[in-house]
């Protein structure tokens, strides 16, 4: 549908070859087209243009193997590796989505993204606790692995329909380390790990989850609702934006008679 909304899709460089090239998983675009209802657009880095999230309804930071520069955040430096690229995306876009009130999910690397952006740290967890078995077949990697705590009357647990306790997936080696200011604590692991986290008075949708809801985003009832709910504020900014365009064009016809 040409009326759906249309959000951004931060992408990664990887080499291939010795040449570099723009990447995204399938699966992000995947859950948003089928899941979420938008139509996506890829943003590559470095750098995001000048207005280009003011004419997007959403914009998506997805996970990915690369990790935070140490040098964008106070505290002990993790480990590589490092996309300079996608820092140089991300970081600024975190920012601006909230400044002109673009709904916004971070996953995974997404969701650090957030908390760094807003002057956080991070960490490494230095335990296999919450890494994938590399034994395993994908989409075994990508079944639920423990439970979290869900905050009560936060963001998420509203989304979720007021569930305290929800079993989530776990693929990565960094985690939170220092929550930023304006951020709140909406999920979090048995051993403390920040799982989920929200924008404190964002205009609009505003999510981090440290878990990989895109996976089974069409059959698991907690990634279904973690989409659904970023397409719903995605609609209602697109639905905003359309009126918008519809008065400017009626004062324009008024104008000229």
């Amino acid at each position: 549908m040409t009326n759906r909304p249309l959000v951004a899709l931060a992408c990664a460089t990887e080499t291939w070859d010795g040449v570099p090239h723009t990447a995204v998983r399938r699966a992000y675009v995947t859950a948003l087209e089928q899941v979420a209802d938008c139509s996506v657009v890829l943003l590559p880095g470095p750098g995001l243009p000048d207005g280009l999230l003011g004419r997007c309804d959403g914009l998506v930071l997805g996970g990915h193997e690369s990790n935070i520069a140490p040098g964008h955040y106070a505290g002990p430096p993790c480990s590589g590796p490092f996309d300079p690229d996608r820092d140089a995306l991300a970081l600024p876009a975190v920012r601006q989505a909230a400044a002109v009130g673009v709904p916004l999910l971070g996953i995974c690397r997404g969701l650090q993204e957030i908390n760094v952006a807003y002057g956080g740290t991070l960490r490494d967890l230095g335990s296999p606790d919450h890494r994938e078995d590399p034994t395993l077949s994908r989409d075994e990697q990508y079944l639920p692995a423990h439970e979290v705590d869900v905050s009560r009357d936060g963001v998420l647990h509203r989304l979720l329909g007021g569930a305290d306790r929800i079993r989530v997936n776990s693929l990565h080696g960094q985690a939170v380390g220092t929550l930023a200011p304006g951020l709140r604590r909406e999920a979090v692991a048995a051993d403390g790990v920040v799982e989920a986290l929200s924008v404190t008075g964002a205009r609009t949708f505003a999510l981090g989850v440290q878990w990989h809801p895109e996976w089974y985003a069409a059959t698991d009832p907690v990634s279904r609702r973690v989409f659904e709910g970023f397409g719903a504020a995605a609609a209602r900014r697109a639905s905003g934006r359309g009126e918008h365009r519809a008065s400017d064009l009626v004062g324009h016809r008024g104008g000229g008679r």
